[in-house]
């Protein structure tokens, strides 16, 4: 999981960023040119440290991670998987966060979104035309 902090509001958002290399790194850092700004009406927030492997939108944040590994739950058949919008999420439920991670061909995808915020499926369909355009 990853590591995050935020100030209330608008203010910075600390998050860890993935680790990926060559193919990945370069793909990732092509989705934050295509990323929105607002995402369901939640404005973008400052990030750090500053990567073009992550993004955060409002408060609580949602923080999105590009390059971060599999799950190991993953099942491609499991109830926890389904396609929104031609990307294929697979959701894991915690106390405070649900992680929804796009299972990529070349990059998987982690959003997590505290669990405060009810209608998570209008994330996945903002953020799958970004996805689509940049991993394959």
């Amino acid at each position: 999981m990853a590591a995050l902090a935020g100030c209330a509001g608008s203010g910075t958002v600390r998050v860890d960023p993935p680790t990926p290399a060559g193919a990945v790194r370069i793909a990732c850092a092509r989705l934050v040119n295509y990323l929105p700004s607002m995402l369901d009406g939640h404005h973008s927030r400052v990030v750090e440290p500053r990567s073009p492997l992550v993004h955060a939108w409002g408060s609580p944040p949602i923080v999105l991670r590009c390059g971060v590994s599999r799950p190991a739950a993953y099942d491609p058949g499991s109830p926890q998987t389904a396609t929104v919008d031609g990307v294929v999420w697979f959701q894991q439920i915690g106390q405070k966060s649900v992680t929804w991670t796009a299972i990529r061909h070349h990059a998987d995808l982690q959003l997590t979104v505290p669990t405060s915020y009810d209608a998570q499926g209008g994330f996945l369909v903002e953020l799958g035309k970004a996805i689509r355009q940049t991993i394959s």
